[in-house]
């Protein structure tokens, strides 16, 4: 193989990246993978892949394929595949998805909902657990989803 042999593919490739020290405000509408390590303020729309490093903070709207975060997001989100949030990520708004990762000391301030991929609100489940805070119900109309610690099925 020679200089300009053919490169292996992989996932790992960026299509835009936001250093340290780079502020951005507007719209991000991208195709494929997008890491942001600066300020970005506005709406960031795409059915690609979303990465945000440790000093990453955004403010706004996130509409994403996939999230992996380790800095903060205020605003709503919404992650059409899978959200992963290392322990350094912090939500302040809404998360929307249908998968959660969450690694321990990762910090959510507002509402989850997770709901399967296309299926209405009417279907999603309440996952409810006590982690020592205040105990809070669900609503009368909404589907308790069992934790398994209750030797009950889901």
């Amino acid at each position: 193989m020679g200089l300009f042999g053919d490169k292996k593919k992989d996932n790992t490739e960026f299509n835009a990246f936001l250093g340290v020290g780079t502020e951005y405000w507007g719209k991000l509408d991208f195709v494929g993978t997008v890491r942001v390590d600066g300020h970005f303020e506005g709406e960031i729309i795409t059915d690609g892949d979303l990465i945000l490093g440790r000093k990453a903070v955004v403010t706004g709207s996130v509409t994403v394929g996939k999230l992996t975060s380790c800095g903060r997001i205020m605003g709503d989100v919404v992650v059409k595949e899978r959200a992963v949030l290392e322990k350094t990520s912090v939500i302040d708004g809404t998360l929307n998805t249908p998968v959660l990762v969450v690694e321990k000391g990762a910090i959510i301030e507002g509402g989850i909902t997770m709901t399967k991929a296309g299926a209405e609100a009417t279907n999603s489940k309440v996952v409810v657990g006590d982690f020592g805070g205040e105990a809070v119900k669900p609503s009368e109309s909404a589907e308790v989803a069992k934790t398994g610690s209750d030797n009950t099925t889901i």
